[in-house]
């Protein structure tokens, strides 16, 4: 048995709205409004990652359960990854500094 990592693009369209019981309009949208950009194929077909799944569920959230427009779930989206960015960057910096200190 093999396991993908976090960002590997894995499911395609089908299994992806399947597994997040939702209609694969609904991702085609999302992807319209840029807020879960799958990877692409050769064939364009649309790859979807459990971070994108994970993505997915929390646009969910956001627009079902707080109340969020898409314009909102943009910049939140957009603010966690940079969070996540730099806290990336954070840790890089203090395993750096263990290991040339």
């Amino acid at each position: 048995m093999s396991f993908h990592g976090y960002d590997e693009p894995v499911y395609i369209i089908s299994v992806a709205a399947e597994l997040l019981g939702v209609h694969p309009q609904t991702l085609r949208m999302y992807e319209r409004e840029q807020l879960v950009i799958p990877r692409r194929t050769d064939t364009q077909n649309r790859m979807y990652s459990m971070r994108d799944l994970d993505d997915v569920r929390e646009i969910r959230k956001l627009t079902r359960e707080e109340g969020v427009n898409l314009a909102g779930v943009r910049i939140i989206l957009r603010m966690r990854r940079q969070m996540e960015e730099l806290n990336r960057k954070v840790h890089e910096l203090g395993t750096s500094e263990k290991v040339d200190g």
